[in-house]
């Protein structure tokens, strides 16, 4: 039978647990599955991501920003890509956070990036309007061709 050697009492206030270990500004990076749940589990990645960096106020807008970049990566590239979080932290200026998503796609000119807006343009035929909310949402956004592929980015600022 075990002994009892103190009872809870005895032993005083239960500690609280240890803080969680903060993960520095990165860069993160998270590969992104063609599959349906990717866009959801890119969202809880950054939701953490930023809870560790104390910045929870971005979350609803960077996550929807991750939702549009992430789905329009595996849609028009086909295959795996590659989402990048970082936090820049400079000695002057504005902090601000930036999401990369790279993706083997064909690519696009941002400036093009205007739905149509006729009367035969329905949700199943038509896009673009998700582009449209990640301008709307970010500080900055643009897209890079890699040779490969392409990489699109978005930052938010912090301050």
């Amino acid at each position: 039978m075990p002994r009892i050697l103190a009872t809870p009492r005895a032993c005083g206030p239960v500690p609280p647990p240890p803080p969680r270990p903060h993960r520095p500004h990165g860069p993160h990076r998270y590969e992104l599955a063609p599959d349906d749940r990717t866009p959801g589990r890119v969202r809880g990645w950054i939701t953490g991501l930023l809870d560790d960096w104390r910045l929870p106020h971005l979350a609803d807008d960077l996550a929807l920003i991750a939702t549009e970049l992430t789905t329009n990566a595996l849609r028009h590239g086909g295959t795996a890509a590659l989402a990048t979080l970082s936090l820049s932290a400079p000695d002057r200026g504005p902090r601000t956070v930036r999401l990369e998503v790279r993706d083997s796609g064909p690519g696009f000119d941002p400036r093009e990036c205007i739905p149509a807006t006729d009367a035969s343009c329905t949700a199943e035929r038509c896009g673009g309007r998700g582009l449209l909310l990640v301008a709307a949402l970010s500080s900055r956004w643009g897209a890079l061709d890699t040779g490969a592929g392409q990489l699109v980015w978005a930052e938010l600022a912090v301050d």
